[in-house]
């Protein structure tokens, strides 16, 4: 019945799709307008080729937008630019004109009859011969723009046609030689400028902005009961699974989720900016939640689909091929495909797979990313996966236009399979009742904010309630700047609900990078109120999984780690009862990445890394009480002389901050003891006898834990003081292992592959970097040294 009651509200809002198109075109007397512009007058049309000069004369070249940057690329848009500033528009009935042509576009595209559409001028752009623009989308340069408005000028030229494009569908303008065309589209439609073959095309571009000023009807027409009816069946029966197989039907869905049409940014969508049918299937809905008694916000959704496809015959044409190794015996390179994909296999990573077939769906994800609050006073982040129970549409994401899209061909036992993205917009409905789960399970702020005003007003009994029910699903609200709001919210309701386990729950989704100083105090009357234990425990969940991927947001955490320990200490409550904890785990979290370090043979790329992590050590040493450091610097001690290369950036880290590490600070008497600890080392190291001329021998390569028997050949080659170089008859595999032993243990040994006779010949010859590193590493050792004595000298007595 659920999925019934989908079926019929998508299809009820598909008939009562208001009359509207995606583009429109409009054509008025060229005498309507009267254009001047700075450095070249009043333009006299239609337009001839010496006064187009003379635009193009105080025009630049057009730049245009890809994400966040702007760019200037001739080989995506050639075309001359004046901006507005130097542009007059008027005329006796310009005014009178542009409204009559907004009036009409307005209808055209199937704006409410409630919205009035003002344009603002953008640009004026001339194309020359050859000059063009490739398919792209304009971004909402106002909170308002809900679409572009191309006003072309009068002139001959051939060529230059204005192609827009959305959900399959495509339409050309092309501008009249007498008169002014306006032509009209969503800001969110796929559009080019074809190239111009022969004289010059000039085009004013605007921005339309869409206004509600007319007052709202009481009703709209259309379905209202029947949409209402849906909604009820829809929230009161059993959730039917996409992939039941017999299985008991779960509880009634607590949202529904239906996908509109049209792409809007964040900024830009709001009831009164929807495009076309969109704007009249809200309204429908909206209604219909009213009489239901249900809240209605606008999402913006992400949607992933996999289907099952097949490429067209040419299907090379189309985008890069990444050829993977052939299996056979003796292959040593990698081999081309043939088009049935045998012997090996290929993955399409991008190109244009519109006219691919697509067979079955396979999967589908949508994610809810944004949404506006039920009150309307903005929105917020949010990370909501949509479950299958609760997605609706009356247009298929298969019928849109997929922003992008990645090919995976045949595999051997799977592949042929196209995955394809979408951005939607989305009405998310739910209950009154449920509003609380609907939204905590969101992860909205919101919903914690519900929770502080019942602890505010002392219904602490029901905010326990409340928050006890979020435990089902409150499980990860990731870590960092992202989660940092949601953080914040929470905290101060986990201290205010005197419930220790529900506060737990509250609080360990989050990682460890989302702390920061402003969190002190809370954190502080946290532990205060909940004990020391609790505030262990808390903190061992914001660190994660031993072993996992932290990345560069763990390092940038570690910088603040001493600042926040400090302003814990300072809070009102036990903020020791943090900070001591925090300080262990960051060790815990800096050592393990010291011991995988360690363990790489490639001084280059060891090197690298361990002098990244001195930083994060120096910090965390920072942060540490005085028993904590101890054990850190005793730790450290224990290592191999490899160590120092990280030892020695955290030294240098430190001694850049003299007063915060060293003068007073607790773990002073740890950093002096790791500068003890290094000139020793690096002094021991000096002592040792320079490397004889003539002397090849290197360290063996490392245990084999696959008891090849090839190993011990090879470390007796690599200890000989006088062999240089081994030639070593031996098949694929046998040649394949040895590098892999080389170059994993950073060994200065070449290794090629001589191809003649069977097995081909492995050539191992060591190179003069047993002698250059020695050496670069004896110098180096010097520098250190050098410069510990300057800047950690030894204590006296």
């Amino acid at each position: 019945m659920g999925h019934g009651a989908r079926k019929q509200l998508a299809e009820l809002l598909g008939d009562a799709q208001r009359r509207g198109d995606f583009s429109t075109r409009i054509e008025m007397p060229a005498r309507a307008l009267r254009i001047e512009v700075d450095g070249v007058g009043e333009l006299p049309l239609p337009l001839r080729a010496p006064v187009t000069k003379k635009l193009i004369a105080q025009a630049r070249q057009a730049s245009f937008g890809r994400g966040e940057q702007t760019l200037s690329d001739t080989s995506v848009r050639d075309t001359w630019e004046i901006t507005p500033d130097r542009i007059t528009l008027g005329g006796t009935d310009w005014d009178r004109t542009l409204d009559g042509v907004l009036d009409g576009v307005r209808t055209a595209l199937g704006l409410p009859p409630t919205t009035v559409l003002r344009a603002e001028p953008h640009a004026l752009l001339v194309y020359g011969k050859g000059q063009f623009f490739l398919p792209h989308q304009d971004s909402e340069k106002d909170d308002s723009m809900v679409g572009t408005l191309v006003v072309s000028l009068p002139s001959h030229h051939t060529g230059g046609e204005l192609v827009v494009s959305h959900a399959g569908r495509s339409v050309v303008h092309q501008a009249s030689r007498e008169k002014l065309t306006f032509a009209a589209f969503y800001a969110d439609c796929l559009h080019e400028v074809r190239p111009v073959k022969s004289g010059y095309r000039v085009t004013l571009t605007m921005n339309l902005l869409a206004e509600r000023v007319r007052p709202a009807g009481e009703d709209d027409g259309g379905p209202v009961a029947e949409l209402a009816h849906c909604l009820t069946e829809h929230f009161t029966e059993p959730a039917e699974e996409r992939y039941a197989y017999g299985r008991q039907k779960a509880a009634p869905p607590n949202r529904l989720v239906y996908l509109l049409n049209h792409e809007y940014t964040q900024r830009g969508l709001g009831w009164d900016r929807l495009k076309g049918a969109d704007a009249t299937r809200t309204t429908l809905l909206r209604q219909a939640a009213a009489e239901t008694d249900c809240d209605a916000v606008l999402a913006l959704a992400e949607v992933k689909e996999t289907w099952d496809a097949h490429a067209p015959y040419d299907r090379y044409d189309y985008g890069e091929v990444e050829h993977y190794d052939c299996e056979d015996e003796e292959c040593e390179g990698e081999c081309l495909l043939d088009p049935d994909g045998e012997p090996g296999a290929e993955r399409r990573r991008s190109g244009d797979f519109s006219s691919y077939e697509l067979n079955e769906l396979i999967d589908d994800e949508i994610t809810l990313s944004w949404w506006t609050r039920p009150d309307g006073t903005g929105g917020e982040q949010i990370n909501l996966p949509v479950a299958y129970a609760e997605a609706c549409a009356t247009t298929e994401n298969k019928d849109l236009t997929p922003y992008q899209s990645e090919y995976e061909g045949y595999m051997g036992n799977y592949g042929n399979t196209l995955d394809r993205w979408y951005r939607r917009a989305a009405v998310v409905l739910w209950p009154r009742q449920r509003s609380f789960t609907a939204r905590a399970e969101a992860g909205s702020e919101g919903a914690l904010r519900e929770l502080q005003g019942h602890l505010d007003a002392g219904d602490l009994d029901w905010a326990r309630t409340l928050a006890r029910s979020l435990a089902p699903f409150w499980k990860h609200h990731g870590s960092g700047e992202a989660a940092a709001a949601l953080f914040a919210a929470a905290l101060p309701v986990a201290v205010g609900l005197r419930e220790a386990a529900t506060a737990t729950m509250l609080l360990a989704p989050f990682g460890v990078e989302t702390l920061g100083e402003r969190h002190a105090p809370a954190l502080a009357a946290a532990a205060a109120r909940y004990g020391r234990t609790w505030a262990r425990g808390t903190v061992s969940s914001w660190f994660g999984t031993v072993g996992a991927y932290t990345g560069a947001d763990r390092a940038a955490w570690l910088e603040s780690l001493p600042g926040l320990c400090t302003a814990l200490l300072a809070a009102d409550g036990d903020g020791d009862a943090m900070a001591s904890p925090l300080a262990e785990g960051a060790w815990q979290a800096v050592e393990q990445q010291l011991t995988s370090w360690l363990g790489i043979g490639r001084e280059t790329e060891r090197r690298t890394g361990m002098e990244r992590l001195g930083a994060s050590l120096a910090r965390v040493l920072q942060a540490a009480g005085p028993e904590t450091a101890d054990t850190i610097a005793a730790t450290l001690r224990g290592l191999p002389d490899t160590a120092l290369e990280c030892l020695l950036p955290a030294l240098r880290t430190a001694a850049r901050q003299p007063t915060t590490i060293r003068d007073g600070a607790s773990a002073a008497r740890a950093f002096q003891t790791l500068a003890d600890h290094c000139e020793d080392r690096l002094a021991a190291a000096l002592t040792r006898p320079v490397r004889a001329t003539g002397d090849w021998s290197l360290t063996p390569a490392g245990t084999c834990r696959t008891g090849c028997g090839l190993c011990p050949d090879l470390d007796a080659f690599l200890t000989s003081r006088t062999r240089h170089v081994m030639e070593w008859p031996l098949a694929k595999d046998g040649r394949r292992h040895l590098h892999s032993r080389i170059d994993q243990a950073g060994l200065p040994v070449s290794h090629t592959t001589r191809r003649q006779g069977r097995p081909y010949v492995l050539v191992l010859t060591k190179t003069d970097a047993v002698f250059t590193r020695e050496q670069a590493a004896r110098t180096r050792a010097e520098t250190d040294l050098a410069w510990l004595r300057d800047k950690w000298p030894r204590a006296c007595g």
